[in-house]
Order: structure tokens, then C-alpha cells, then sequence
């Protein structure tokens, strides 16, 4: 059996990637309702990747002159004022991250698509990864396997239903896991279908 080891350089990762994740959320709550209160004040609406600093600049060019347009536009201006610091505190927290990580010695980050909150999340759940006898057991665990539903000899292992959904979410949204996947292979021809009208041969009895 294996002794429980409590790390505490990991935990210090689990607690400070749990703080950025809220304050990703809590960015994007509050640019959804920024752009619910910009829809009413301007014909249209804002596009979707929106920064503060473009809201605000499009905020500037509202003028309402009913009380209920000026209140719009006092709990939008309260919005920006809010993604503003959020912001600020989501460099600060990613540039901690990344420094927390490299200091482990990982090559995480060196990944396409890898980010100081991926590398930390995916530290801070697998946690020893000498605990894992092979990377089967290891994939069996996160219920990344894929299933072979092939006939023949072949060692099947037994796949978790739930999986490790942070695990999941961190390998399914870097662009190095879809950009593994082969692309469909194209026509192997340069010969060009004939323009003319198709002549259609009468079918035999």
C-alpha cells in the first residue's frame, strides 16, 4: 500500500487554480449582463469578444434621456468598472500560476495549447503520477481511454463512466488534442466533372 502524503506545494496550486477559475466565471457572468444592458442601449447590440475598454468607449457614445436608459447605463458603466479589476486580478493570478508551475521542473506548459491554469490543473489531479502502474491504468482512471470494441486477443481495461471531468475539460480545449486528430483524406484526383448536361442511360428491364 502506498502512504498518503499531503504536498503541500500541490494543495498551494489546487487552492490559487480554484481563486483563477472563479474569476473566470465570474468574468464571463459579467460580460454576458454587459451585453444584455448594451443590447437595450445601442441599436444591435456589442460584438461578442468584448473588452472593457471597448465597452467603455462604446458606453461614451450613449446618451439616454428617460430614467430608466440613464439607470441602464449606470449599472453598465459598474459592470466595466468591475471586468476592469477582474482583469487585473486574473495577469496577476496567471503570471503566480506560471511561475508556481515552472518551479515544479514540469514540461507542461511547453505544450501547444497548455496554459499556467491547464498545467496547474492537470498537476494538482493527477497528482504522483508514479502511482499509476502503466498509462492505461492512468487513462482507466480519467476515463480518457478510448474504447476498442475490436474482436481478437487484446487486454481490455475497465473505463470510468464519470471520469475526471478537470482533467478532461483541460485536454479537449487545447488545440494540440483536436489538432492530433488526422483530417479526412481529400479526392485523389484532378480530372474535372464535365459541364455539360448529364446524359442518363435507360436502366435494363
Amino acid at each position: 500500500m502506498r502512504p498518503v502524503v499531503t504536498d503541500e506545494e500541490l494543495e498551494v496550486l489546487r487552492l490559487l487554480v480554484d481563486r483563477r477559475r472563479s474569476l473566470g466565471e465570474e468574468h464571463t457572468r459579467k460580460t454576458c449582463q454587459l451585453h444584455g444592458l448594451l443590447l437595450e442601449l445601442i441599436p444591435g447590440g456589442a460584438k461578442r469578444d468584448l473588452s472593457a475598454s471597448q465597452a467603455k468607449a462604446l458606453l461614451a457614445k450613449t446618451r439616454p434621456r428617460d430614467v430608466v436608459g440613464k439607470t441602464r447605463r449606470r449599472v453598465a458603466a459598474e459592470l466595466i468598472a468591475d471586468l476592469e479589476r477582474i482583469y487585473a486580478r486574473k495577469k496577476a493570478a496567471n503570471k503566480e500560476l506560471t511561475e508556481l508551475v515552472e518551479a515544479t521542473g514540469t514540461t507542461l506548459l511547453d505544450l501547444n495549447g497548455i496554459g499556467p491554469t491547464g498545467a496547474a490543473r492537470l498537476l494538482v489531479e493527477v497528482g504522483d503520477i508514479t502511482r499509476f502502474p502503466n498509462k492505461a491504468h492512468f487513462a482507466s482512471w480519467n476515463g480518457t481511454a478510448p474504447l476498442d470494441a475490436s474482436s481478437g486477443d487484446q487486454v481490455r481495461h475497465r473505463l470510468s463512466r464519470k471520469g475526471n471531468r478537470q482533467i478532461n475539460r483541460v485536454l479537449h480545449t487545447q488545440p494540440a488534442y483536436s489538432s492530433a486528430i488526422p483530417p479526412r483524406a481529400g479526392p485523389t484526383t484532378t480530372a474535372r466533372r464535365p459541364t455539360g448536361k448529364r446524359r442518363w442511360k435507360p436502366c435494363g428491364a
